[in-house]
C-alpha cells in the first residue's frame, strides 16, 4: 500500500516539474515577434513523464497558443491530457530516445529553414510526405508515427527539427524537439535570434 502512495508521490511531483517547464518556456515566447512563429493550426508545447505511456501523460496547453492583440497568448491553462498532435508525437518520439520529453510545433517558411541551417547547428531533417504509404495518409496516427520513424531511420537519431512542405490538406510545419525547457529556450532563442522584430 506504502508503494503505491510512494508512487503517486512521485508521479504527482514529476506531473508539476513538466507543468512548471512548459509555463517556464511560455513566459520566454511571450515577445511580439514569436507570433511569426505561430501556425495557421496554432502552437502547442507538449511535455511527456520520463515513463510516458498515453495522452494523459502529456501535458499541454488546452487550446493552444494563439495571438491576442499582437501578441502570443495561450488559450487556456497547462493540463495533462489536452495536447493532441504533439502528444502523439511526443510518445512515438520517445519510443526511439526516451530522454526527448519535449516537443513544440512552429510555423514553417523557406526562408527560415534556409536561415536555422545557416545561422545555427540545430539538426534538421525533412520529411517528404508524398513518401508515406496512403494507407498511413488516411490515419492521422500513423502518420506521427511514421514521421519520426522515418526521421530515426534516415538519421539514426531523433533531430532538433523535423519539418516537412506540407501537402493536400496538411499545413507545412516545423517540429522542435528538447530533452527540457533549458534544452528547449535554447533552441528558440537561436531560431528567434533569426526573426526580425518589426
Amino acid at each position: 500500500m506504502n508503494n503505491e502512495k510512494d508512487s503517486s508521490i512521485v508521479d504527482s511531483d514529476e506531473k508539476i516539474k513538466i507543468i512548471n517547464q512548459i509555463q517556464e518556456i511560455l513566459n520566454y515566447i511571450k515577445v511580439k515577434k514569436f507570433i511569426k512563429l505561430i501556425p495557421e493550426v496554432r502552437t502547442n508545447i507538449a511535455g511527456a513523464l520520463y515513463n510516458a505511456m498515453d495522452r494523459d501523460d502529456v501535458a499541454g496547453i488546452d487550446g493552444r497558443i494563439t495571438i491576442v492583440d499582437g501578441m502570443p497568448k495561450a488559450a487556456g491553462d497547462i493540463k495533462f491530457g489536452t495536447a493532441e498532435h504533439t502528444s502523439r508525437l511526443i510518445l512515438t518520439t520517445k519510443k526511439f530516445d526516451n530522454s526527448i520529453n519535449f516537443v513544440m510545433n512552429l510555423r514553417y517558411s523557406p526562408e527560415l529553414i534556409q536561415a536555422i541551417q545557416k545561422n545555427t547547428d540545430l539538426e534538421m531533417f525533412e520529411i517528404i510526405r508524398e513518401n508515406e504509404r496512403e494507407e498511413n495518409r488516411k490515419m492521422e496516427l500513423t502518420t506521427m508515427q511514421w514521421l519520426i520513424k522515418e526521421s530515426f531511420d534516415k538519421k539514426g537519431k531523433i533531430p532538433d527539427i523535423i519539418w516537412d512542405k506540407g501537402a493536400i490538406g496538411k499545413e507545412p510545419m516545423i517540429r522542435l524537439f528538447a530533452r527540457n525547457s533549458n534544452d528547449m529556450i535554447t533552441k528558440l532563442s537561436e531560431i528567434l535570434d533569426l526573426i526580425n522584430s518589426d
